[in-house]
């Protein structure tokens, strides 16, 4: 297929009420009768152990991290961009600061631009850099390899196990003058399959696009994206050459919600998220045996979790502390926004291999001392005011 600027290849999804689909991959879950019955989801059940690694801080200036703005790992590495810092840190996955990977700049190596999102891949000693127009490809020690551009603009990527790019198109775009919404790609930029029909006869067709009530989540056990648009209420997934419905959240909201969640022209949806009733997933991972969303409001967070074989929906109200403003002042990845069915601590975050990773700082923390509902861990507890972020590994069970 040609470039996504040069022809159009609309792909229709088939519902999972469709005949032609099995039902048993494509759970329905409740989430608004979750969401009038609050509950403690089922974490737990799937914990194996979990590992609590601090990152070190050392006499080096580089190594001081003032929060994580996105991360990769490995088995043996840590790679961490900070959020006020353009520049990758290496650590190893026992926390000790290795050095200042990818620095900075126009020069041989370094990076310049924004990162999207970033990913490893042990297997292929392969570190990738997914900026909103291009791709840089390092060893897994820094050493550059490969750079390329790409006629779309994204807001989160991945690459997949055949080498194809998973993507999701920049917001407020009309999809008709030419976003793609969520595609499939080669490294060349060609296209292999897209999505474009997140309509709604609420929204004419040259206003629709993606605006920001969306979530994207990859799983590597699967090797694929999982993407939720709060215009639809089917989860999709993305994998290697085709797009097809994970599950479906019955979520039941209003006309306006549907409006601020298409409408590229309409920007309430920057500031607006929701009257108390209308709900939009903010983020999503998956286990071996569940899915699980963050859900926002303007009064707040809940957590889901959608049993992938019965479609078993438990839905749990977050403690929130702080105001986001607050929260992303200590971490973009609002870590202890999560559920706190293991342990009485709240849990939340990606999924890396076989580990549930979760990033939190001290100052997160600090907001949640005084909250007799949350439980620090004693690992957790000494934590000073100049220590750097956490990360936590839960290892998961297969099933």
């Amino acid at each position: 297929m040609k470039r996504l600027n040069l022809s159009w290849v609309l792909f229709l999804l088939i519902a999972c009420s469709s005949p032609k689909s099995d039902p048993s991959n494509c759970p329905v879950a409740d989430i608004r009768a979750g969401l009038e019955n609050p509950k403690s989801l089922k974490l737990s059940d799937e914990i194996e152990s979990v590992d609590y690694v601090p990152l070190e801080v050392t006499s080096d200036d580089a190594s001081l991290i003032d929060g994580v703005a996105n991360y990769a790992v490995t088995d043996k590495y840590i790679y961490v961009l900070p959020v006020k810092e353009q520049r990758i840190v290496l650590f190893d996955r026992q926390g000790h600061f290795i050095k200042t990977l990818i620095p900075f700049g126009q020069g041989p190596g370094e990076f310049s631009g924004f990162v999207a999102s970033m990913q490893a891949d042990e297997k292929n000693d392969r570190l990738y850099l997914f900026s909103t127009d291009r791709v840089e490809v390092y060893t897994l020690d820094g050493e550059p390899v490969q750079h390329f551009t790409h006629d779309y603009q994204i807001i989160f990527q991945y690459k997949l196990g055949q080498g194809h790019l998973a993507a999701v198109s920049m917001p407020y775009v009309p999809f008709q003058n030419g976003s793609f919404g969520i595609g499939l790609f080669t490294e060349k930029g060609d296209t292999i399959t897209m999505k474009n029909d997140f309509s709604s006869p609420l929204v004419s067709n040259d206003k629709s696009g993606l605006t920001v009530r969306i979530a994207a989540g990859y799983s590597g056990r699967q090797q694929s994206v999982l993407f939720k648009t709060g215009s639809n209420d089917t989860v999709f997934r993305l994998s290697d050459d085709k797009i097809s419905p994970a599950c479906v959240l019955s979520l039941r909201n209003s006309d306006e919600e549907m409006i601020n969640s298409l409408d590229v022209t309409n920007f309430n949806s920057l500031k607006n998220f929701g009257n108390g009733k209308d709900y939009f997933v903010s983020d999503l991972f998956e286990t071996p045996r569940r899915y699980y969303f963050r859900l926002r409001n303007n009064d707040g967070h809940y957590v889901a979790s959608v049993d992938k074989k019965t479609g078993e929906a438990l839905v749990e109200k977050c403690e929130q502390p702080a105001s986001l403003k607050e929260l992303a002042a200590t971490t973009l990845q609002h870590g202890l926004l999560g559920t706190r069915s293991y342990q009485g601590f709240p849990v939340w975050g990606n999924m890396t291999g076989n580990d549930l990773v979760q990033v939190i700082t001290s100052a997160e923390l600090d907001y949640y001392k005084n909250i007799q509902s949350i439980l620090i861990p004693e690992q957790l507890k000494n934590l000073g005011e100049e220590s750097n972020p956490v990360f936590i590994f839960y290892k998961l069970k297969d099933s």
